[in-house]
């Protein structure tokens, strides 16, 4: 993908490959990679005795992260899709950002099940033999039928520039006039699919948590509703960030008023997830528990945890304040400060509904429920409280599946054309670079 090096900073791609600080930033995915592989390993011979999870914790870092990242994905594949459906150009020069952005998150959501599961060569049994009724059968299903969607969405939207180029990966298709009519034909009914697709996605993910009647934090209707929503938040927030990262450091181009009403909807979709979902979801058990005014306003208001303020305060109010005033919204830094944020609170919003939800054992009675450790003298084997604290193990072989996403998304960037230009389509059904 050919960029102009001229500018006044290094860009991570050059007109040859890959620039100075591409090169670097590849090392350093390289050996996160590495790293993650190197510790999966470790886990794989200790079993999952080397993570922080135990019979009390049965979720952890793994699952938190595989939730955060099937939002992302699904609320990316949205943001992109939506305008595609309706028909609105004016979002087209996102839409392949934001496909490539959402193939690359369902690829890390998906990696992350492997270091979940303690024997993970017997994934096979998903297909083999699965049982209808367990969530995790259809959760798992959807999520390999969304990555693959992902790549044929993709190859879609890119296979007649990568045929003007030349390039291998356009398979064989013809860069012609009717060609592009027919495939926007096809990426109609493409997001016709894709939107559905990615409400089920996130809608599955969240009815596993619903569908557990013992955690009464989880056992909701709600719950699968304000995942749809933090997806909005968390995927319209990466979204951002990305592509704002992305202006700056290759050939891709964010034009300033798409961003700065990107900035607007994010606004939005903030307002709506933290502020209404919030009271939404903890107003009716605040008034079935106390009848005082303070104790209901108090019950739904005031956090019980640091991660319930991570998540309205520093990811909710702080970025609708920045969006909230024209001047900030309209400069990169700001949406870009707001983009962060809200899916650093999405992040906390995580760790609370897993965290959080997993310390108190559904088990009223003693002895509680076996941790399978025994100390010695004065201690026991049981435990009615839960405490977690991701290993290192964990945290390395995270950072390593985050990092294959990163590579999907650089040499992505690198590789496919995805900045879309009207200007690429010749009227004698070529096409120029």
């Amino acid at each position: 993908m050919a960029v102009d090096t001229a500018g006044e900073h290094d860009s991570i791609v050059a007109v040859d490959g890959f620039g100075t600080l591409g090169k670097v930033w590849l090392g350093f995915l390289g050996l996160l990679i590495l790293g993650g592989l190197f510790a999966w390993y470790q886990q794989l011979q200790l079993g999952l005795a080397a993570t922080g999870m135990r019979n009390v914790f049965s979720w952890g870092l793994y699952i938190m992260l595989f939730v955060l990242f099937v939002g992302l994905s699904a609320g990316g594949l949205i943001i992109s899709s939506a305008p595609k459906f309706f028909h609105s150009d004016e979002y087209e020069s996102l839409a392949r950002f934001g496909v490539l952005l959402s193939l690359a998150a369902i690829v890390v959501a998906g990696l992350l099940i492997l270091p979940d599961i303690g024997r993970p060569g017997r994934i096979y049994q998903f297909i083999t033999s699965p049982d209808l009724r367990s969530p995790m059968v259809w959760d798992f299903a959807i999520v390999v039928l969304y990555g693959l969607f992902n790549v044929w969405y993709l190859w879609l939207l890119t296979r007649r520039d990568l045929a003007a180029r030349g390039s291998a990966l356009a398979l064989g298709t013809d860069d012609t006039a009717a060609g592009r009519d027919r495939d926007r034909r096809l990426a109609f009914w493409s997001a016709a699919i894709a939107l559905p697709l990615a409400v089920m996605l996130h809608s599955v993910t969240g009815w596993i948590f619903a569908t557990q009647v013992g955690r009464g934090d989880w056992f909701s209707p709600l719950v699968a509703p304000t995942f749809i929503a933090k997806a909005l938040v968390s995927g319209l927030g990466l979204l951002l960030v990305a592509a704002i990262a992305a202006d700056r450091l290759t050939n891709f181009e964010f034009e300033a008023e798409l961003r700065t009403r990107l900035g607007k909807f994010l606004g939005v979709f903030l307002a709506v997830h933290v502020v209404y979902l919030v009271a939404a979801e903890r107003l009716p058990h605040a008034w079935a528990a106390n009848f005082e005014f303070w104790a209901i306003t108090s019950g739904f208001l005031v956090g019980e945890t640091s991660f319930f303020w991570l998540w309205t305060i520093v990811g909710g109010a702080i970025p609708i304040a920045l969006l909230a005033i024209p001047s900030l919204r309209e400069t990169a830094w700001a949406v870009f400060t707001a983009g962060a944020l809200a899916v650093f609170g999405v992040i906390f919003e995580g760790v609370r509904l897993i965290f959080v939800g997993y310390e108190s054992v559904n088990l009223s009675m003693a002895p509680g429920v076996s941790v399978g450790e025994y100390g010695g003298l004065g201690s026991t084997i049981w435990a009615q409280t839960g405490v977690y604290t991701p290993t290192l193990i964990e945290v390395a072989i995270s950072l390593g599946i985050i990092a294959i996403g990163a590579l999907i998304l650089t040499v992505g960037l690198a590789l496919l054309p995805i900045q879309h230009r009207p200007t690429d389509v010749r009227a004698d059904g070529g096409g120029e670079e």
